[in-house]
């Protein structure tokens, strides 16, 4: 490694010979043990780049900054390129900030018996941390930042440019053992893959999933199912992108026979059933995503990291294992850590110190003496258990939970934090975050469509993609995050924590309450219980769910209203041309939610009545009569109550516009154009009542 470095005073530095002798020393100690550790070196740059370049018994090294005084130094930006290598030692330098998610995924780069080394300015605020700004503003009291260095010092190795020359004793470590291996396979991904192989002979049983904490041969073991059985079936691997399986393309080398990389987007869009379907990282997709894929395929392998830089995965095991079929799913985890040992030092710091896998309270199923509770970013950085308690909620509510959540949760100023309680134990959380309130120079360049300040999510999207001018120069709170336990919801506590939120709007003399989300029906009809109106449909879908955005709203103010009024008469006047066009893609079930939210008024003329009596009674044709339909739809489908079965043909033809081919029917026994067209008028006739 090079490094361009300032002359330190010889006089600050350990002797050339000491330091190597001490990184040797420390090598042999982390071989024998086969622990991995950190080493924190605090200093001026030039000290730290100074006793850096003197590590030099590591020869395989990956460096991670922002900054140019580092010649091989790779941009945190990129840091995603290197995954599957494994080094010794890399080194992470804290000068250019602190992404937690990068240092989460360092972590995972480093094999067993090497180090993590971090460099540290002497002063936190001489970072150029951009990765600890939220809406412009940096965090005023470092609560996280202090946090981590206190749990660096406490359990790492930690040296201090105003250590005086000495380099610390060698920590004393304990042996962490290796997994017992069979035919290149540990124990337990022997027995995985004898469960994989008696799998595929299971009519039944369309999915087996494997879950993993990173480092235990989930995509080595995927590599080894592919080479044993790619003679036998036409093997399609897809993730989220192609850098995701390269460990897994890897282990099967150049003995690639009827086995291909194809995009989970390209496999729903070729609609061709495939015979066998690996899918990596099956936490990194959209559920709806998975599910489209799991339809066009015989056999689906699903695998997914369930902690990590990426995210927890706890989204991927409560919103789609939760609710599926378990006579249809095998479900296998590789608990064995091979890429390091069993009681590795470092795996447990991050987890415990990131909150990677923090433990969830056991409630007592009762919920007594409910109350609402602020909480302040100095008591979760004086009270551990509340922060962990809070985080291990969002985890378990939320898609995806990464490790930089954990610093916005304790270091975002502007982030306004609610606890309900029951018997002083948290069972929901609420975030807030203040938004808007520019100058009206500001709010226009913004509705232009020139500047977009960070941040402001909700205010940014109504000014500059719903079209209000003016709007972003109102202030409001958005509900960053709801997360209520899933032992406790439809009893009322998110709607004390909604109440509460609308109090402090009226006590900060704010405009609005908002919230912005992915189409989910769910909570699509908790927003719409309390008293929320859809404003807003975003043309494009999540990357973490793969649904539309909509962004909803709730005011007293006049003014508010008025543009409310504005946008729901919008949205309703467009959403047949908004379906039509950018949304064919959509399940029947989230329109039937994003209907719940519009709450639609449409009037009927007696002309509009004569047609869609006709259709239903067969005298018109659909294409004839498909605007009308449209306008039934939006204004009464709602408030009809009709079986699931007809709500989906409904919504499928016609207002999703889908083939007659790909629609099939209200039932097993209606297939073809003729059979559903029947069933359609039927279901209109139901509608018309």
């Amino acid at each position: 490694m090079k490094a361009q470095i300032s002359i330190h005073k010889d006089s600050d530095l350990p002797d050339k010979s000491e330091v190597i002798d001490w990184y040797g020393q420390l090598a042999e100690s982390l071989r024998l043990s086969n622990q991995r550790l950190i080493v924190a070196l605090q200093g001026q740059r030039d000290w730290c780049l100074s006793m850096l370049s003197k590590a030099g018994v590591y020869h395989s090294q990956i460096v991670l900054s922002n900054l140019q005084d580092l010649e091989a130094g790779i941009a945190f930006s990129k840091a995603e390129t290197l995954l599957g290598q494994e080094s010794e030692c890399v080194v992470y330098d804290g000068f250019s900030g602190i992404n937690t998610d990068v240092l989460c995924m360092a972590a995972g780069l480093i094999k067993s018996g090497g180090v993590l080394i971090l460099l540290l300015p002497q002063d936190i605020l001489q970072m150029e941390d951009k990765y600890g700004q939220w809406q412009g503003a940096s965090s005023q009291q470092h609560y996280f930042l202090n946090y981590l260095l206190k749990q660096l010092k406490q359990d790492m190795v930690f040296i201090n440019e105003d250590d005086a020359g000495q380099m610390p004793p060698i920590k004393k470590l304990m042996f962490s053992a290796e997994p017992a291996f069979v035919n290149d396979l540990s124990a337990k991904q022997y027995e995985v893959m004898r469960d994989l192989n008696a799998w595929l002979e299971r009519k039944q049983t369309p999915v087996f999933v494997i879950t993993a904490d990173r480092g235990r041969g989930k995509s080595t073991l995927l590599g080894q199912f592919v080479l044993k059985h790619q003679a036998d079936f036409n093997i399609v691997v897809t993730a989220a992108s192609k850098a995701q399986v390269n460990i897994l393309f890897k282990r099967i080398g150049d003995n690639q026979r009827n086995v291909q990389f194809i995009a989970p987007d390209e496999i729903i869009r070729s609609n061709k059933v495939i015979n066998c379907l690996i899918i990596d990282e099956a936490a990194m997709l959209p559920n709806s995503m998975l599910q489209q894929c799991l339809a066009l395929s015989n056999k689906t392998v699903m695998a997914t990291t369930t902690g990590g830089y990426e995210g927890t995965g706890q989204g991927f095991l409560i919103k789609f294992m939760h609710n599926f079929e378990t006579n249809k799913m095998i479900h296998r985890q590789l608990s064995e850590a091979i890429r390091w040992g069993q009681a590795d030092e470092m795996e447990s710091w991050f987890n415990r110190v990131l909150m990677l896998k923090p433990d969830k309270q056991e409630y007592n199923g009762q919920l007594n003496n409910l109350s609402i509770q602020q909480v302040s970013k100095k008591q979760l950085a004086d009270d551990n258990q509340t922060l962990s308690d809070i985080y291990a909620l969002l985890i378990s509510a939320h898609y995806r939970t990464r490790p930089s959540d954990l610093r916005q949760l304790m270091e975002d100023d502007n982030q306004q934090i609610f606890v309900t309680k029951s018997a002083n134990q948290i069972v929901g959380v609420l975030l807030l975050n203040e938004e808007g309130g520019f100058d009206d120079e500001l709010s226009h360049q913004i509705f232009m469509g020139k500047r977009r300040p960070q941040g402001h999510l909700f205010a940014q999207m109504i000014t500059a993609q719903a079209g209000v001018k003016g709007f972003a120069v109102l202030k409001g709170l958005r509900v960053q995050r709801i997360a209520v336990d899933e032992n406790y919801r439809q009893q009322g506590v998110g709607r004390l924590l909604i109440e509460s939120a609308e109090k402090l709007v009226e006590k900060l003399q704010l405009n609005y309450l908002a919230s912005s989300f992915a189409l989910d029906p769910s909570m699509s009809f908790f927003w719409n219980r309390m008293g929320f109106r859809l404003v807003h449909i975003g043309s494009g879908k999540g990357k973490s769910t793969g649904r539309q955005t909509v962004a909803v709203i709730k005011s007293v103010d006049p003014q508010v209203i008025n543009v409310m009024n504005l946008l729901m008469q919008k949205v309703t006047r467009y959403l047949p041309v908004w379906l039509l066009c950018y949304c064919q893609t959509m399940v029947w079930q989230d329109v039937y939610a994003l209907l719940g939210l519009l709450n639609a008024e449409n009037e009927f003329t007696s002309l509009d009545e004569d047609e869609i009596m006709a259709f239903g009674e067969g005298y018109r044709g659909f294409d004839l009569s498909q605007a009308v339909l449209q306008k039934l739809l939006i204004s009464r489908l709602i408030d009809a109550r009709l079986s699931n079965l007809d709500n989906k043909l409904l919504i499928e033809k016609i207002l999703l516009n889908k083939d007659w081919s790909d629609i099939s029917g209200a039932s097993s026994n209606h297939h073809g154009k003729k059979e559903i067209l029947k069933q359609l008028r039927l279901s209109i006739i139901k509608l018309n009542e």
